[in-house]
């Protein structure tokens, strides 16, 4: 099934293929080599559907317009969700972003005067064009009374919203939930007593989608893990993994070194029964990692299938708790068949992911062995796994895998990590001659 976007000239980035068949993508590369830019670009592509159910909810779209005006305006809400999410287009060289599914194709970019514009073929243009029209149908009270008495009633609204989600998930062929976690996480945490009352009407669109995550998931923890999953049990029909689950909190408490909640009087980190700092005056390895755990934990604990894009997972943490982190995202990935972007700058997360990658080819041909020594719901498939070079190799992004060996190129690994030998054995030689 092909589903991939393929971006040319855009920002730093002068060419790239991403397969979202994959499972799991790693993107490594210096600053400003591209790496969040493509990750934003694939999070945006996907979310195209989620923005288009926010524009058909919005009834003054329907009741202030003429119809002929309803797809130019869905057009232009797509673009103002682009610039939200990567600022004016006016100062840019011309690019190309298309994103292909199945036999459908989106395709986004600049036009002569600067401004980007959104092209859909049409398949996907006639089936947009008539779930709008259906939609407007609704607002507009053209139906049948019954169901006219109670369009002021939020279940019918709700009801509404559900049908649409529905449609758009068949149209776009995609049912994951997309969520982007970006850096820079620890300063949500240092202003978590205020972040209910936080304006992100001035912030890029992925933090304040991120904001707005938080806020609500946030109140699913208002206990520690194991009292949260017994509740969840009691009001939730259907089984839980609870194998993954256990597997999941065992590594948060290694990575967070303790329990997390969020209670009335804010959100707490607790290290023993009675022992306990408010986050914001949390270590800055435990504000960083925070939501990228507890997110991932809701994930694996609801049985949701989504697409998670995360900026350095790796940010101010031991490199004991890089490789923690990098199992977690691996059982998240494998107990609800998600899927998963990283930007790394770590040659732990490398290294980690790695051992995760050799696992599976080793400890998958010995099945009968009696030791295991990563458990299956952390390995990394091979033919699920993509890693890649950012920037170097003409602004373009270069594999690392290495076929053979079905793991990421050990050589790279090694230049990452010894960057700075050279100098080092100059300085030596230096003081040995004197």
């Amino acid at each position: 099934m092909r589903n991939e976007i393929i971006i040319q000239d855009f920002g730093p980035v002068r060419e790239a293929k991403i397969d979202l068949n994959k499972n799991f993508q790693i993107y490594i590369g210096a600053q400003a080599s591209g790496k969040s830019t493509i990750c934003r670009v694939v999070y945006f592509c996907q979310k195209i559907r989620d923005y288009t159910l926010d524009f058909l909810m919005n009834e003054q779209q329907f009741t202030e317009n003429h119809k002929n005006e309803y797809l130019n305006n869905y057009f232009k809400y797509l673009t103002k969700q682009f610039m939200g999410c990567f600022g004016k287009t006016k100062h840019m060289q011309k690019f190309t972003i298309k994103y292909l599914f199945e036999n459908k194709r989106i395709s986004i970019f600049l036009n002569k005067d600067g401004y980007v514009r959104f092209s859909f073929d049409e398949i996907l243009k006639e089936e947009l064009s008539e779930l709008i029209d259906e939609t407007a149908d609704m607002f507009l009270n053209k139906f049948d009374n019954e169901v006219v008495s109670i369009m002021d009633n939020i279940k019918a609204i709700a009801v509404m919203k559900k049908h649409l989600n529905e449609r758009l998930i068949s149209i776009f062929e995609n049912e994951r939930e997309i969520i982007y976690i970006p850096a820079g996480r620890s300063l949500l945490a240092t202003m978590s007593e205020q972040l209910q009352d936080v304006s992100v009407d001035e912030m890029d669109l992925t933090m304040q989608e991120f904001i707005l995550l938080i806020r609500t998931t946030k109140n699913k923890f208002g206990t520690k893990i194991p009292e949260m999953v017994r509740d969840y049990t009691k009001t939730v029909k259907g089984q839980i993994n609870n194998l993954a689950l256990d597997q999941a909190y065992e590594l948060i408490k290694k990575i967070l070194r303790a329990d997390y909640t969020s209670e009335n009087d804010g959100e707490k980190i607790y290290f023993d029964e009675y022992h306990w700092v408010k986050l914001m005056y949390g270590s800055s390895g435990q504000q960083e990692a925070l939501w990228i755990l507890m997110l991932a934990f809701a994930i694996i604990l609801e049985k949701k299938k989504s697409f998670i894009v995360i900026e350095e997972p790796e940010a101010h943490l031991f490199p004991t708790a890089q490789k923690d982190i990098i199992s977690l995202i691996s059982l998240m990935v494998n107990s609800t068949n998600s899927k998963v972007v990283i930007t790394t700058h770590s040659p732990y997360i490398l290294t980690s992911t790695n051992i995760l990658l050799y696992s599976d080819k080793v400890e998958s041909a010995h099945v009968k062995h009696e030791k295991t020594i990563i458990p299956r719901s952390f390995r990394v498939a091979f033919k699920s796994f993509v890693a890649y070079k950012v920037g170097d190799f003409e602004n373009s992004i270069e594999s690392l895998l290495d076929v053979e060996s079905h793991m990421i190129n050990t050589d790279y690994i090694d230049e990452v990590s010894s960057i700075t030998n050279e100098e080092l054995d100059d300085l030596i030689d230096m003081e040995i001659q004197g």
